[in-house]
């Protein structure tokens, strides 16, 4: 990079070029701290704000997604910046064999132009691999968490339903926040498609955000552990619900011999 500033150097004017000093002087520490980034968003917002969901299976499904996608990336920046390297060779031996000063000097453009391209591409892939790294580290903290080896299809589907019934009430309670207590169409079809009445829903909103009131007249703290509780009841007192509404549709919650076991033990039973 530094070779190519010299070179822009040479097309501006003195002020200019006073810049691009400044620039070259600063430019290996800036491309040194570059190289800790390289990724679209921080380890906080994957681990805060990407895997978000209430229950941990379902943040262990979101960061197998978010490992695949970022491996895809991975290989596809590895394969174009292995390319890159072939044609770079090709260039140099192109540069051996050309007579004509002018193709000559655009060759050697073309050459460090590709280098650049290498430089920066290398920066993304270790960037890819530190995400991939703490997702991986994260999903292994999940397990030894629950003190389990593995997850599997029967055991995210026996999560379903606490999921969407947390994920329901944390919908409802933040709408209602904003909305004069009163849960919004969108999570109350949400609600309704899960078995769940959305006036008694509705009800238990309006008794949590009045609690959460009178500890505020009372001077207490009301934390993230508070909502988390407030979800819980909820499960507990709405779990089954979606089995009976779709037992009234005729239909079963999950077809079992369907579902794919890593443990070696099929689903035995309706979850």
């Amino acid at each position: 990079m530094s070779n190519d500033l010299e070179m822009i150097k040479e097309g501006v004017d003195k002020q200019h070029s006073i810049m691009l000093s400044e620039i070259q002087a600063n430019l290996p520490q800036i491309e040194n701290l570059s190289l800790n980034f390289g990724k679209s968003q921080s380890q906080f917002m994957d681990n805060m704000l990407t895997t978000s969901h209430p229950t941990p299976i379902r943040n262990v499904r979101q960061m197998l997604a978010e490992i695949n996608k970022s491996l895809e990336a991975l290989k596809e920046a590895y394969y174009k910046n292995e390319k890159e390297k072939i044609y770079i060779k090709k260039l140099e031996r192109d540069l051996k064999t050309e007579k004509d000063e002018l193709e000559r000097e655009l060759i050697v453009i073309k050459i460090e132009e590709k280098n650049v391209k290498l430089e920066t591409g290398k920066k993304y892939i270790l960037g890819a691999i530190r995400k991939i790294n703490n997702y991986q580290k994260q999903y292994n903290s999940i397990l030894k968490t629950l003190g389990v080896n593995s997850f599997d299809e029967i055991d995210f589907e026996k999560e379903e339903e606490e999921y969407h019934i947390k994920k329901a009430f944390e919908q409802g309670l933040n709408a209602a926040r904003s909305n004069g207590g009163r849960i919004d169409e969108g999570n109350q079809i949400y609600l309704t498609q899960i078995g769940i009445n959305g006036t008694v829903a509705n009800k238990n909103v309006q008794g949590y955000l009045i609690w959460e009131e009178e500890q505020l007249r009372n001077g207490k703290t009301i934390t993230a552990e508070d909502q988390w509780r407030f979800l819980e009841e909820m499960y507990q007192m709405f779990k089954g619900s979606a089995r009976k509404y779709a037992e009234k549709k005729g239909m079963t919650l999950t077809t079992d011999d369907t579902l794919i076991s890593n443990k070696g033990a099929k689903n035995e039973k309706n979850m």
